[in-house]
């Protein structure tokens, strides 16, 4: 969420939370030896990162590690300057040789491609849906390089195929999510849809009536399957779908419109 606020310029720009985790490891030692009293802020840095190990870390839960990391990373820094300006190369060395183990091991532990993808993912999500179809190309891609095989990336990716009109593209990726996921409720649906489009009664009635064989009712399901038997020529079947489509949600004006429409050819 914080990158997506960056991006998008609704907080400034800032330090990665990789680059200070890796200049207050290196700083944590010196502060460390040189101060007893930081332990206790090792200590409780340390507990923080020990009860997140378990669960999914996001950025809002590794914030409240942050004042202390920043203590340790200032200290190092200030540390090395005063050395420096001292003539002292052999601490600086020291320091240079624990930030190259730090860096390496803030980058290591991310062995789950998926989480180098997250957040990627969420900011094409976020320009797909403001229309910012270039930033969510490229976002997605980036998703898609780290974690091919994931479901929901290839799906986004089929979604923004179809907001481009690349309809043959997204079938693609409609077709891949489901390789993926046989069950992916969305791609059934969009390919219903696509088939719709394409007037493709029967093809477009399979998926919307596999829609509801596996998911359960909802009324806009049994709505585009009401149009999808109305283009069969099926009108007594699609009254029974859009009258389902009404029973769920009587509201819907356009669930109306289709009865209407379907009670109008009946009687003619």
């Amino acid at each position: 969420m914080i990158t997506i606020l960056r991006e998008y310029q609704v907080i400034p720009p800032g330090l990665r939370f990789g680059l200070v985790a890796a200049l207050a490891l290196a700083g944590s030692v010196f502060a460390i030896i040189r101060f007893s009293t930081a332990g206790w802020v090792a200590a409780a840095v340390l507990t923080q990162m020990c009860a997140l190990l378990p669960v999914f870390v996001t950025e809002r839960y590794r914030l409240v590690a942050v004042p202390g990391l920043l203590l340790f990373a200032a200290y190092g820094l200030t540390m090395v300057w005063q050395q420096l300006a001292e003539g002292r190369i052999r601490p600086v060395w020291s320091y240079i040789a624990l930030l190259a183990l730090s860096t390496a091991f803030v980058s290591c532990p991310k062995r789950d491609a998926s989480l180098w993808a997250l957040d990627s993912y969420n900011s094409g999500i976020i320009a797909l849906d403001l229309g910012k179809y270039e930033v969510a190309q490229q976002k997605l891609r980036r998703a898609f390089a780290y974690v091919p095989e994931n479901a929901e990336t290839n799906f986004a990716l089929g979604n923004l195929a179809v907001a481009q009109n690349h309809l043959f593209q997204a079938k693609g990726y409609y077709g891949s999510t489901l390789i993926l996921d046989p069950t992916h409720e969305g791609a059934f649906n969009n390919l219903g849809v696509l088939a719709l489009q394409e007037k493709d009664w029967k093809v477009a009635a399979r998926f919307f009536q596999h829609n509801l064989q596996e998911h359960g009712q909802d009324a806009t399901t049994h709505f585009l399957l009401a149009k999808s038997l109305i283009g069969q020529g099926d009108d007594t079947a699609a009254r029974i779908e859009i009258d389902r489509a009404l029973a769920l949600n009587p509201d819907q004006t356009e669930f109306r419109h289709l009865r209407d429409e379907i009670s109008a050819g009946g009687e003619n």
